[in-house]
């Protein structure tokens, strides 16, 4: 979508809020003692990635998604702290809550970032540069995090512009100033603008975003695609894009890759599960209901299967997306006797208010819907350890071996002792 240009007075309205080095920074501030120390989460085995790096680890060269055997070979001392996903989250729902607090339309992009239609806001807080400086102040004294803001009249040059402004900072990018602000840019930094697309532009002598602006459009169109009129807008400052709010492009899942190959169907299937209950949980805190679940599984030598299942109703029941993720394991646990990586993911997400409802729901369904809405309240206040599945337990420790039926749950006390209920 694109709006006029309002004249010389166009005010940067969107704002781009980037947490620093978010799972990072939590864990420093929940630890003071790792305060300047190369601190990255992720795991320790030797398949293991980094999920996340604090700055001075960054300064040593080391990246998210780099493998944890390279990241130790930079920084010797590296300190490796293992992820805590739901205390993340958690944490990213407070950050949520306050930029809601502030500002009425927010587009929540991924855990650690949203984009905000701050012009709306100006009535009751000021310029857009003064609602950053009120929201990252915000983030600091309520939640000790750092943060990052963007600002422009686009959400892609917002974008960028927060990413130019860490770690800890603010760069506001004025209309009339934001082609100036591009030029020198490297290509990129555009979102889109990939490897391929970067290497077509090499071989026309673009580099910079100030130099592709240059190329006649039949040129930009042969190296970029479909995408070239919408990057062409944005390189010469034109672009208006603001906030989407699409959710059916949207998606919400979790996969974990372990540094033990797993063999047994059982544990494939216990884990799973784990993950469907998981990403049910975010879905109900999100406000979005899925029509499809995809499970994917990796094997050691790198081979990947993904497959997905579609719901008759959009559902965001940890019951239903149990049983259709189990189904399509069932189906592909012959060609995958060894499982590396196994993920689930909802899709094609509608808002939970504006689903249609189940022409009938059986007392079943209708029992796991009051059942789950009572495990997110213990949860939510005992924390997302105090309840699992009994088919989810562990089997180390003489515990029984999960059911392939077996439905129950469990709630563990603070001392990890289970109790049935």
């Amino acid at each position: 979508m694109r709006a006029a240009t309002d004249g010389p007075e166009e005010i940067p309205g969107i704002l781009h809020l980037d947490m620093d080095a978010f799972f990072a920074s939590i864990e420093v501030r929940d630890d003071p003692s790792l305060q300047g120390l190369p601190v990255v989460v992720g795991g320790a085995g030797a398949r293991g990635v980094v999920a996340a790096a604090s700055y001075p680890a960054r300064a040593r060269g080391i990246r998210s998604a780099m493998p944890m055997a390279s990241a130790r070979r930079l920084a010797p001392d590296l300190v490796i702290v293992p992820p805590r996903i739901s205390h993340y989250r958690s944490v990213s729902a407070r950050v949520m809550a306050i930029l809601g607090d502030v500002v009425a339309d927010v587009e929540q992009i991924s855990v650690d970032e949203a984009f905000l239609d701050v012009r709306g806001a100006r009535r009751l807080f000021g310029e857009p540069a003064r609602i950053a400086e009120l929201l990252r102040a915000r983030i600091r004294e309520e939640l000790g995090l750092p943060s990052s803001v963007g600002g422009s009249v686009s959400r892609a040059v917002a974008k960028i512009a927060s990413a130019r402004a860490k770690p800890d900072g603010m760069l506001i990018v004025p209309a009339d100033r934001t082609a100036d602000f591009l030029a020198p840019l490297p290509v990129g930094v555009i979102s889109g603008v990939g490897p391929k697309a970067r290497a077509s532009l090499e071989r026309l002598g673009v580099r910079t975003i100030g130099q592709l602006r240059e190329l006649p459009a039949s040129t930009l169109a042969r190296a970029l695609g479909p995408r070239a009129a919408e990057i062409s807008a944005l390189a010469d400052g034109s672009d208006r894009t603001g906030l989407g709010h699409r959710t059916r492009d949207r998606s919400l899942g979790t996969e974990r890759t372990w540094d033990e190959d797993l063999t047994d169907p059982q544990e494939v299937r216990r884990r799973i599960t784990m993950m469907a209950d998981d990403v049910s949980r975010q879905l109900r805190r999100s406000g979005f209901v899925s029509r499809t679940v995809v499970l994917k599984l990796r094997a050691p030598d790198g081979t990947t299967l993904s497959r997905s299942s579609t719901f008759d109703q959009p559902t965001a029941s940890g019951e239903r997306l149990r049983e259709h993720v189990v189904a399509l394991w069932e189906r592909e646990r012959g060609s995958m006797p060894r499982v590396r990586l196994a993920g689930v993911r909802a899709t094609q997400l509608e808002a939970a208010d504006g689903a249609p409802v189940q022409s009938e729901l059986t007392a079943r369904s209708a029992g796991w819907t009051d059942l789950e809405a009572a495990m997110d309240r213990a949860r939510d206040r005992f924390g997302s350890e105090s309840l699992s599945r009994g088919s989810t337990l562990s089997r180390s420790g003489g515990e029984a071996p999960p059911s392939p039926s077996a439905t129950g749950w469990e709630r563990r006390d603070r001392h990890g002792s289970h109790n049935s209920g």
